[in-house]
């Protein structure tokens, strides 16, 4: 009895406060799409409405745990329940007042990279949503890529990525989730020399600035990759990282 009262709950405040937000975000989404501050490469390649489903990207910067989720607004709009994607940020950049991380919950799951427990803790809860037909987007590099000290490159424009976290593969594996592979990326990158700890109130003010600088924010959309659950970690560690990289490079 206390389970339903907590799902419905939830779901009073998924109407009441989540959805409103998601439905500003996409008008602002759109609104940059047409302004040509974001660019989406081959949106045609996302599988909407497909449930059981793992978003893959880089991650060059801190805006994507942000910009990612929008980009999904379908999902939000259209099954605001079932198919509203997870994000998961690095727990110890996004810190704020108790009311957002009490909102946050319901889209996020903040990982402590720094803690096996904590780790362990956040799979548990990624492949229950998994199981149930959800949607998350992961950054499988285990941090922001310019924070890495080794990385594979692509062989045509020289893009960079960290290797993945062993994670991933395992969190495929035991899901037999569809994964879409997206690129993410700025023709000139330029530094905002920001702290490592980010206010969840700094990140919008963030997102807003990132739109607005000169250069676009290009986001590539990889063809989906379904992966057999008999298939190693190292294979789908390194086909992983092999498209990533190779959709890098695809012409635009």
């Amino acid at each position: 009895m206390k389970k339903k009262k907590r799902e419905t709950f939830n779901k009073v405040i998924i109407l009441l406060l989540v959805y409103p937000i998601a439905l500003f975000l996409a008008l602002l989404f759109i609104l940059f799409k047409l302004l040509g501050r974001i660019r989406v490469i081959y949106p045609e390649r996302f599988p909407f409405g497909r449930g059981n489903l793992i978003v893959l990207s880089n991650h060059p910067s801190l805006v994507e745990p942000i910009l990612l989720p929008v980009m999904l607004y379908r999902n939000y709009l259209l099954h605001p329940f079932k198919l509203r994607p997870w994000s998961t940020p690095d727990k110890k950049n996004y810190y704020d007042r108790w009311y957002w991380r009490w909102l946050l919950k319901h889209v996020t799951i903040p990982i402590n990279r720094s803690s096996s427990q904590e780790r362990s803790k956040a799979f548990r809860q990624l492949v229950r949503i998994l199981e149930s037909k959800g949607v998350t987007i992961i950054f499988g590099e285990g941090g922001r890529t310019e924070k890495g000290t080794d990385f594979f490159y692509s062989s045509l424009k020289k893009r960079k990525i960290r290797p993945l976290q062993e994670g991933v593969a395992s969190l495929i594996r035991k899901t037999g989730a569809l994964v879409v592979p997206i690129w993410v990326e700025r023709k000139k990158e330029a530094s905002l020399n920001l702290p490592d700890r980010i206010y969840f109130n700094s990140l919008f003010f963030i997102f807003f600035l990132e739109l607005w600088k000169k250069e676009a924010i290009t986001i590539k959309i990889g063809r989906p990759l379904q992966f057999q659950k008999s298939d190693s970690r190292e294979k789908i560690t390194q086909e992983l990282i092999t498209t990533l990289l190779n959709l890098a490079d695809e012409e635009e």
